[in-house]
C-alpha cells in the first residue's frame, strides 16, 4: 500500500507539473488528481487510503488557518442573509438531485437520497449504508460530483470573472527557508487541533481541528506564519491523489456510467450554484466569484483551496461550508422518509 501511494503522489506531481505549465488554475490539486484517476481506471499500481489523506488534509487546515484575520469578521457580517438562506439552498439543491438519481438512474430511494445529498462522502456512506442505501453508488457518485466541481469550478470562475490564479503569497511564504513560526505554532496548531477534534468527534477532524487552531492563533495576533508554498503545493498534490485514486477498480464502462450521472447531477448544482450567488451577490453586495464557491457543492478543503488559488477571501467560504456540512449531516437523517420515497 505504502509503494502504491508513493506512486501515486510522484504521478500527482508530474500532473501538477504539467498543470501549472499550461497556466491551470488549482494545478496542484487538479494535476494531480486528473492524473491519478487516469492511471487508477487503467489499473496501474496507485491506491491512497483515507488515512493517507489525513496528514495533507492537516497542512491545509493549518494553510487555511492562516487565512483568518480579524477584517474577516466584517466580512461575515455581510453575509448573514446568504447563511441563513443556505439551508433553503441545499434543500433545493438535493431534492433536484434525488429526482434525477430516481427518474435518470433508476436508483432505489435510500441510493437516490443520498447520493443527491449535497454533504461529504463518508458522512454520506455511513448514513446510507444504514439506511439500506448501496454503498459504493452512493461513494463513487459523491467521489465523482466532487471531482467534476473542483475540476470545472475554478475554470468557469476565470473564464467569466477574469480573475487571475494567485501566486499564494497571500497565505504561503515564497522563500525556501520556512518561517521561523512556523514549526512550533504550526506544529502546536497540528498536535492540538488534530487531538481536541477527535476527542469531540468533530467531522473531518483531521481537517477541521488545525485549521480551528490556527485561525485562532492569527485571529487574536499570536503569530502570523506561513506556510512555505512548496509544503502548501505538495499537500495538494496529496489531496488531489486521493481524490483520483477513488476510481480505482471500476472498468471504463463502470466509470463512463458514473462519470454520467455525477455530470448530469453536477450540471444541475451548478446551474442552480450560479444562479443563487448571482441573486445572493445582488443582495448582499459580496463577489458573485466567492459566493460561487462558497456555494458550490465540492468539499470544504477544495472550495477553500480554490478561493486561495483565485485570491478570493477563503473565510466566507469556509464559513458556509462548515454551515453547510452541519445542516445535511444533522437535517439528512431527519428528512429521510423511506416510506414517501416511492418507485418512479
Amino acid at each position: 500500500m505504502i509503494a502504491r501511494f508513493v506512486a501515486a503522489l510522484m504521478l500527482g506531481a508530474v500532473g501538477g507539473a504539467l498543470f501549472t505549465l499550461v497556466g491551470s488554475p488549482l494545478p496542484w490539486v487538479l494535476g494531480s488528481m486528473t492524473a491519478c484517476a487516469i492511471a487508477s481506471i487503467a489499473g496501474l499500481p496507485v491506491a491512497a487510503a483515507a488515512a493517507t489523506r489525513r496528514p495533507m488534509a492537516a497542512i491545509i487546515g493549518v494553510v487555511l488557518g492562516c487565512s483568518f484575520h480579524p477584517g474577516l469578521f466584517g466580512l461575515i457580517g455581510q453575509s448573514w442573509l446568504s447563511l441563513l438562506l443556505l439551508p433553503l439552498f441545499l434543500a433545493a439543491a438535493a431534492m433536484l438531485c434525488i429526482t434525477w438519481f430516481r427518474r435518470v438512474a433508476r436508483f432505489d430511494p435510500a441510493t437516490a437520497y443520498f447520493a443527491g445529498m449535497p454533504g461529504g462522502i463518508a458522512e454520506m456512506v455511513i448514513m446510507g449504508s444504514e439506511r439500506g442505501a448501496d454503498e459504493r453508488s452512493v461513494a463513487m457518485i459523491q467521489g465523482a460530483r466532487i471531482f467534476l466541481v473542483v475540476l470545472v469550478i475554478p475554470f468557469l470562475i476565470r473564464h467569466f470573472s477574469g480573475i487571475a490564479p494567485n501566486d499564494g503569497a497571500a497565505i504561503g511564504d515564497i522563500t525556501i527557508p520556512p518561517d521561523i513560526d512556523l514549526l512550533p505554532w504550526g506544529g502546536f496548531s497540528i498536535v492540538v487541533g488534530t487531538l481536541a477534534a477527535r476527542a469531540l468527534r468533530v467531522p473531518a477532524w483531521h481537517l477541521m481541528g488545525p485549521m480551528a487552531v490556527s485561525a485562532t492563533l492569527h485571529l487574536s495576533g499570536v503569530t502570523d506564519f506561513r506556510v512555505p508554498l512548496w509544503l502548501l503545493a505538495a499537500a495538494q498534490v496529496g489531496l488531489g491523489a486521493t481524490i483520483g485514486c477513488r476510481f480505482g477498480g471500476l472498468s471504463l464502462a463502470a466509470f463512463a456510467r458514473i462519470l454520467g450521472l455525477a455530470a448530469g447531477s453536477t450540471l444541475i448544482l451548478l446551474a442552480l450554484t450560479f444562479a443563487w450567488a448571482g441573486a445572493m451577490s445582488r443582495i448582499s453586495g459580496l463577489d458573485p466569484a466567492l459566493l460561487v464557491l462558497a456555494y458550490a457543492p465540492g468539499g470544504l478543503a477544495e472550495m477553500s483551496m480554490a478561493a486561495l488559488g483565485l485570491a478570493l477571501e477563503p473565510g466566507i467560504v469556509i464559513v458556509h461550508h462548515l454551515v453547510r456540512i452541519a445542516a445535511v449531516i444533522i437535517g439528512a437523517p431527519l428528512a429521510f422518509r423511506p416510506s414517501r420515497n416511492t418507485a418512479p
